[in-house]
């Protein structure tokens, strides 16, 4: 039978356990791995591995597990053994390789230092006997690094870490922070996050850069200081655009007290002397006060939403004509989830007639409560009177029912905007004008078809106008929007939309003249004395002038809406880069506290502040770093 033109070896399953050394004609010639040290070489038809598998069967038989399931007779065909006597040759598909026993000791100290990082795990874990046991048991006899070991390896790998989180910073030029701070267990933590924009793939960056202890009370001051060292630490106070935070008043009185403004751009022929009023520089020497110097504050948005909907609804419902069926049947609500929260069997009483798990909403966070009163309105009317009734509670009524469910059809939209606010990879500056627009348009619309919350209503669109009207009149913000292939200009009304457009053909041609100028033209020495060539009056080239007018027009007439569309409009995507590199929230570092929750428990809060803070910047950072760095 004339020979196949495949070549059966590189498909088969266990050629990883060879390596292809020469080739002649049909024939290839592979070493076996698993006879290393020793250099075994084998030859095989390209036709046929059965030469290979005869090898793995004789001699290495104990990293074999054999099995007949599932063989059919014509699959299995005799082979003669080494001694001459008749065996049964099992297919590749039934051969499975054991190959634990050959990990060396560094990836076992690898995968256990992976292990304590990732998992949050505490650092006596490696002086348990019985996590000893399981290790060397598992692969072959290797032993578990001490305590002192993984403590050193873990600086070691923070030290990595933060000068490679620091070199990758300088190269970039706008940067967002967020701040935050943690309370759990009687200890503070200040917690920061880092965020830009990569030129090249217009993706977003996250890093974390400080999850650091706080002692005393937490004043202004003490914030501001922190927020000052940490962005000096890392080298990028010079570069900070906004830093994030929540509506707390302490982080408002820091950012009130020591933001810095941005001054008029220095004139060309500045010879750099400042003229000072040396009574106040005399007083400021004896004055013992610190003075800090911050970027600009960006609050958070979803933290704003989450007040209006947390306290301007309360306040609109208890004060309105609904305000009765809103009491009775948030009560009634209260009630259920109470007796869920405390009592097991409540918990299970609820499971077994709804076929779900109640949600129990946090006190802070208005968007789990939405959650939790859509779930109950998602019932029957049966299933809600038997849950009661197995509760004690009292049942909600018909016209309860119909206030709960205008209540979460009203406030939908609310809820979406605080989801889509809190994102982080896809989420720029840029969406909160239009979120805001698009939130205020839609609750209007929902007024005219509301019997039980047009006060509710009411109440949120005006606190809408009053906590975000210096958000929504703010050039940065509108230039975010602009910026956006998503959005242009199809955000602002007719009359508006040239204005808006010659103040961005303003921002291009400023960047366009701050360009590294084009390379030098040489000239000649040669001059004929004539000083016709020395005066020029308006002498410029009319197309350069208009570069920035014309891209400028072209993105705004574009229809193309993906972020790959700006590599084509390099002033718009620099302008992008620029006030796109804030976020409208402080969820990552919320987020960043989310990492330690498996530290900060009562079972395990004895981790000292430094060793806290380098897992949890290792754990969260990994994504930009994977690789540990061993001797």
């Amino acid at each position: 039978m004339a020979s196949s033109t495949k070549n059966a070896f590189t498909g088969w399953k266990f050629r990883h356990c060879f390596v292809s050394k020469a080739e002649k004609g049909n024939n290839i010639t592979v070493q076996c791995k698993l006879c290393l040290p020793s250099v075994k070489m084998l030859s095989s038809s390209k036709d046929s591995t059965s030469n290979l598998k005869k090898h793995l069967q004789r001699k290495h038989s104990r990293h074999l597990l054999l099995t007949k399931e599932d063989t059919s007779q014509s699959e299995m065909n005799p082979v003669e053994s080494e001694h001459g006597q008749e065996t049964l040759r099992v297919p590749h598909k039934q051969l499975k390789l054991d190959l634990g026993q050959r990990i060396s000791q560094t990836a076992v100290s690898t995968l256990i230092l992976e292990f304590v990082i990732d998992d949050v795990q505490s650092f006596s874990l490696v002086e348990q006997p019985s996590f000893k046991k399981l290790i060397e048991g598992i692969s072959g006899g290797k032993t578990v690094m001490c305590r002192k070991t993984l403590v050193q390896r873990i600086e070691k790998e923070f030290a990595v870490m933060k000068e490679t989180l620091i070199a990758t910073l300088q190269k970039v030029t706008n940067v967002c922070t967020t701040a935050d701070l943690w309370t759990a267990h009687n200890r503070s933590f200040f917690g920061m996050t880092c965020h830009w924009i990569e030129e090249e793939t217009m993706e977003r960056k996250s890093a974390a850069l400080a999850c650091a202890r706080v002692k005393g009370r937490h004043t202004f001051d003490v914030l501001a200081a922190k927020i000052c060292e940490i962005h000096a630490e890392y080298k990028v106070q010079h570069k900070v655009r906004a830093t994030v935070t929540d509506n707390g008043s302490n982080f408002v009185k820091a950012f009130r007290e020591f933001e810095t403004t941005e001054e008029a751009a220095p004139d060309e022929f500045d010879d750099g002397i400042r003229f000072m009023d040396m009574d106040a520089v005399l007083e400021m020497e004896g004055d013992e006060e610190l003075h800090f110097f911050l970027p600009p504050h960006q609050r958070c948005a979803a933290h704003t939403l989450n007040l209006i909907a947390t306290n301007e609804v309360d306040k609109a419902a208890s004060k309105g004509p609904s305000r009765k069926v809103y009491r009775s049947a948030m009560g009634k609500c209260a009630a259920i989830w109470n007796k869920a929260h405390r009592s097991s069997a409540a918990a299970e009483a609820v499971e077994d007639i709804a076929n779900m798990k109640v949600c129990v909403p946090c006190v802070t966070r208005w968007s789990s409560e939405y959650m939790a009163i859509s779930k109950l309105i998602g019932l029957t009317q049966d299933q809600l009177d038997d849950i009661c009734g197995r509760l004690g509670v009292s049942r909600l009524h018909p016209h309860e029912m119909t206030f709960l469910k205008e209540y979460v059809a009203v406030l939908q939209p609310l809820a979406q905007s605080i989801d889509l606010l809190q994102g982080e990879k896809k989420c720029y500056l840029g969406f909160l004008i239009p979120t805001i627009l698009s939130l205020k348009s839609k609750l209007s619309d929902k007024l005219l078809h509301a019997t039980y919350t047009a006060n509710i209503i009411t109440a949120v669109t005006e606190a809408l106008d009053s906590r975000f009207g210096t958000v929504l009149s703010s050039h940065e913000a509108k230039m975010a929007t602009t910026t956006m292939p998503k959005f242009r200009l199809c955000w602002l009304s007719p009359e508006k939309k040239e204005e808006m457009c010659k103040t961005v053909i303003q921002e291009a041609t400023s960047l366009e003249s701050k360009a590294p100028p084009a390379a030098e033209v040489n000239i000649s020495s040669e001059n004929d004395g004539s000083d016709e060539e020395f005066f020029v009056f308006g002498k410029t080239n009319r197309a350069d002038k208009s570069t920035a007018e014309e891209e400028v027009r072209r993105f705004l007439d574009d229809s193309v809406k993906t972020m790959d569309s700006l590599h084509a409009f390099p002033l718009i995507k620099r302008l992008f880069m620029k006030y796109n590199t804030t976020l409208p929230s402080s969820a990552p570092v919320e987020r960043l506290f989310s990492y330690g929750g498996n530290v900060l428990t009562s079972s395990r809060n004895r981790m000292s502040d430094d060793h806290m803070e380098q897992v949890l910047l290792l754990r969260y950072n990994r994504k930009f770093y994977p690789k540990l760095y061993f001797d």
